[in-house]
């Protein structure tokens, strides 16, 4: 018979949303959360860039994101993470500005209007005008995250949900599959949190909610990354009218720019999806991406520079949620940029940040909902079903982008792959 193991808090998914939700509530609750493989996180798309906020379409949106930045820069100062200190760049049509710049003021968010830094050339640029943000941020971000699984490491657990009982108001207990040998423990939580990002649906489809319910609970969309690394890779991040470039040191004297194109039109879909089936590969944006990167630089600097690359695409899943009108939360026309919902149960919530960085702000929040709902009624589990908290091998944690078995592929080489023709 497996073990019964009461606790104030179950939560769900060990992405950066979870660990900061378990960071937030371990000082006053009993804590357990569960998760398959911390080095397999939907957190580890992330590109590592932060905005301080320039981009939302509401004032109150760009004071989520700057208070968020700001909180993340002490964390990296705290924990010696490094972090790009020069600033970020960003050339910006007036179309985007009538809507963002009114926003700086309200948000408090520090901007300067200046050249976009060498290689880039304004006069290659449809109109625009350029600035730099102090605020922002382009860092490291899968040891942000080793950083803060670390802190709270015992509290963490290899495994999943295999059921749910529930009396359609109320969770009563949860059985985890501990994954050895068939091991198992009930769970009899007060509260349960689902951080899961996209597998957030599969919880709900597991609680029983309806097809509805589970639908329209979520969006996703392609994210395609161009990397291009190499030993003349220029230390600059930059958002380019449609186009961001973020700079990442390498080891030796090599650096990597992840590029990323905004479609102007993503394509979304609905309901679940199985992070571990990547979208196809749209070649066609691929071109666009080197198109757009090639308009920002002379020719000369451009080709010089691309041929003494390497070349290689990852491409994976972005969550989002629906905001209050049905529009995704990416667009920031939304007061608040992430979501929580509780889907009509007393002891049920599953948060979607949107964005990596604003799991900091959907955790707080998070907080102050357990804090109305629950005073600590048990004590910390040490082990779970016989099992000890996650180890040292649970935290070598990599970016999906740094992974060795992504293929690297000369500039010749790409571009004859990808279909672009200078």
């Amino acid at each position: 018979m497996s073990q019964e193991i009461p606790v104030d808090v179950l939560i769900l998914g060990g992405g950066i949303q979870g660990i900061t939700l378990l960071r937030e509530l371990t000082p006053e609750y009993s804590v357990i959360l569960v998760d398959n493989d911390l080095r397999d996180a939907e957190s580890l798309h992330f590109h590592g860039y932060f905005s301080s906020g320039w981009n939302a379409a509401n004032p109150y949106a760009a004071e989520a994101y700057k208070k968020a930045a700001h909180r993340w820069q002490q964390e990296m100062e705290n924990s010696g993470v490094a972090r790009q200190v020069s600033g970020f760049h960003a050339a910006l049509p007036q179309e985007m500005l009538d809507i963002v710049q009114p926003n700086w003021s309200v948000a408090g968010i520090a901007f300067e209007e200046t050249k976009l830094p060498k290689p880039f050339s304004s006069s290659r640029l449809p109109e625009h005008r350029s600035f730099r943000f102090a605020g922002d941020l382009v860092f490291e971000d899968a040891e942000v995250y080793r950083s803060v699984a670390t802190s709270v490491r015992q509290y963490i657990f290899r495994g999943q949900v295999a059921s749910f009982s529930n009396d359609g108001l109320c969770i009563k207990e949860a059985t985890l599959d501990l994954g050895l040998g068939g091991r198992s423990c009930r769970i009899k939580p007060e509260l349960v949190i689902s951080a899961c990002g996209a597998g957030n649906t599969t919880v709900l489809e597991q609680l029983q909610l309806s097809a509805e319910q589970v639908q329209n609970a979520q969006l996703v969309r392609p994210l395609h990354m161009l990397l291009a690394r190499g030993p003349s890779t220029p230390a600059v991040s930059a958002f380019l009218i449609d186009l961001v470039v973020m700079f990442h040191p390498l080891e030796g004297d090599e650096g990597l720019w992840i590029l990323t194109l905004n479609p102007e039109h993503p394509e979304f879909r609905a309901g679940p999806i199985d992070m571990h089936i990547p979208p196809e590969i749209d070649r066609d944006l691929l071109r666009t991406s080197i198109e757009r990167l090639s308009q920002a630089m002379s020719d000369e600097n451009f080709t010089s520079w691309a041929e003494g690359c390497q070349w290689s695409v990852y491409v994976g899943w972005k969550t989002d949620a629906p905001g209050p009108e049905g529009g995704p939360l990416m667009q920031l026309s939304y007061p608040c940029p992430y979501h929580l919902n509780d889907f009509g149960l007393q002891n049920f919530l599953a948060v979607w940040p949107n964005h990596w960085g604003l799991a900091i702000n959907a955790a707080e929040e998070a907080g102050e909902w357990v804090r109305t709902r629950l005073s600590s009624k048990h004590p910390q589990p040490s082990k779970v079903g016989g099992v000890s908290p996650i180890g040292d091998r649970d935290l070598l944690i990599s970016n999906k982008w740094q992974r060795q078995e992504l293929p690297w592929r000369s500039w010749s080489e790409f571009t004859q792959w990808v279909g672009y023709h200078p």
